[in-house]
C-alpha cells in the first residue's frame, strides 16, 4: 500500500517545516498500514495447510515488511529536506480509517472470527481499495533511488492483488 504525495498541492503550509511535520505523521500512518497487512498476511499463511499458499502468503508478508521500511527511510528524507514531499492528496481521516479496516482485519484473522477464505477476500478488497493510491502515479521525488524505491512498492502492490485472486481461484 502505498500514498499519492503531489509537490503541486501545497497550500496551507506555510513553512517547509510544518509540511515535513505533517508529512512526518502521515508516513508513520502509512508504515503502520504495511505493518498491518504484513501481519494479517503473515497470520493467513499460518492457517492454510497448503504450502504453496502458504509460501505465496509469506512472500506477501515479505514484501509488505519491506514496503514498510521504505516508508520509514522516505521519513529520514523529509527530516532533512521537508521540501522533498508535497500535501497528501488523500485526507488523513481517508489513511486513518484505512489503517483502522486492516487493523480489524488483522484482529478477526488472530481471534478466529474470521475464516481463512473471507480474510483473503477482506485482504483483496483493502488491497483494491489502495491500488489507486500508489506512489508512483503522483509523486514528485526529487531523489532518483527513493523515487526508484517507490515505484518498485506500487509495482509489488499491484502483483499482490493478483496473487490474492490466484489463491482466492484455487479450492481451498
Amino acid at each position: 500500500m502505498v500514498f499519492i504525495y503531489n509537490k503541486n498541492q501545497l497550500r496551507n503550509h506555510p513553512t517547509e517545516k510544518e509540511n515535513g511535520m505533517k508529512c512526518l505523521d502521515f508516513l508513520d500512518d502509512a508504515a503502520a498500514l504495511e505493518d498491518a497487512l504484513a501481519e494479517s498476511y503473515g497470520l493467513l499463511a499460518g492457517l492454510t495447510a497448503d504450502p504453496g499458499v502458504s509460501e505465496k502468503l509469506n512472500r506477501l508478508r515479505r514484501e509488505e515488511e519491506n514496503h514498510a521500511r521504505i516508508i520509514r527511510t522516505g521519513k529520514n528524507y523529509v527530516r532533512r529536506a521537508p521540501d522533498l514531499f508535497g500535501e497528501a492528496i488523500i485526507s488523513g481521516a481517508e489513511l486513518q480509517a484505512g489503517l483502522a479496516s486492516c487493523r480489524e482485519v488483522t484482529a478477526d484473522i488472530r481471534s478466529a472470527r474470521l475464516p481463512f477464505r473471507e480474510g483473503l477476500v477482506r485482504l483483496a478488497g483493502l488491497e483494491d481499495q489502495f491500488e489507486k493510491i500508489h506512489l508512483d502515479s503522483a509523486l514528485e521525488v526529487k531523489d532518483e533511488n527513493l523515487g526508484r524505491l517507490f515505484r518498485r512498492m506500487a509495482r509489488d502492490d499491484r502483483e499482490h492483488r493478483v496473487v490474492l485472486e490466484e489463491i482466492l481461484q484455487r479450492p481451498v
